[in-house]
Order: structure tokens, then sequence, then C-alpha cells
């Protein structure tokens, strides 16, 4: 059985960075996608879902670089510090809050000619609304993945 020779159009793996967590890819077309990532984040858990599309990097010498570039969102939780002053101890404890934002993702990616693995470099900022800060901005979501590739075509 060949692989390299399969239509490959459902991709899942995981991510780390400042977002740890489980994705799903589905190829909805040629070139574009939609993605479903579970989120670990800030002492809570995000479920996040982006549109985008894939461009191949022709100007790479190596086959098998592209380019991805999806916008989304995320709706979750996060935990917040609260300070108490004791009478005699300052403490910091964590509380549960929603969250609700955008997302932004950029990868890099890199799938291999024989094995059905897709190893990504990739930038997701985001913007979210918390209930005690109003909105917080993390421009600092690099991350590294790895996709293992699924066909569902026989």
């Amino acid at each position: 059985m060949n692989l390299s020779a399969q239509e490959f159009d459902l991709e899942g793996g995981i991510r780390t960075g400042v977002s740890n967590g489980l994705s799903m890819r589905m190829y909805t077309g040629p070139d574009t996608y939609s993605e479903a990532m579970l989120l670990t984040r800030n002492r809570g858990v995000q479920f996040a879902i982006f549109l985008g599309s894939t461009d191949e990097l022709y100007q790479v010498p190596m086959p098998g670089f592209s380019l991805s570039k999806a916008w989304g969102g995320h709706l979750g939780f996060a935990g917040t510090k609260v300070r108490s002053l004791d009478e005699e101890y300052y403490y910091t404890r964590y509380r549960r809050v929603p969250v609700l934002g955008i997302d932004y993702y950029l990868g890099l990616n890199y799938t291999l000619n024989r094995i059905p693995l897709t190893f990504t470099i990739d930038y997701k900022p985001f913007a979210e609304i918390l209930p005690e800060r109003f909105l917080r901005i993390n421009l600092w979501d690099f991350g590294f993945g790895i996709r293992y590739q699924f066909s569902t075509k026989i």
C-alpha cells in the first residue's frame, strides 16, 4: 500500500506553546480547511474553531512545505488570581472565569513524503474578554505541532 498516493482529508495531532492541546483539521477543499482545537492555557480549558487556507511554498527548494493561515474564535474558562490579605498571611488563589475571544493562526508546515506526518511551527495570537480585566491580548503564542494524516476516502 502506497501511503503517498492516498488523498488525505483529516489530520489529528498535538500543539505545544502558550496554548497546549489537541487539534483536529478537516480539509474542506483543495486548499481550505476547518480546524478544532481543545487547548489548555492560564489554568483553564478553551475550545477553538478556525477556518483557513493552506498554500504550497513553491519558492522553497524542498517539496513538502506549506503555509497555513486561519481566523477563528475560542470559548472556555481560565483561572484568574484572587489576592487575599488575611490577618497574618498574604496569599493568592485562583478562581475560574469564562473567556470568549478571537484568534489568528499562521503556521509553517512540513509534510513528510512517505509517512503521513506533518510538523508545524506556528504563531497563534489571541484576544479575549474576561470579566475582571475586560480585554487580554497575547501576541506571543508561538508553538510547535505534529499531526497525523488520515484518509476518510477509500
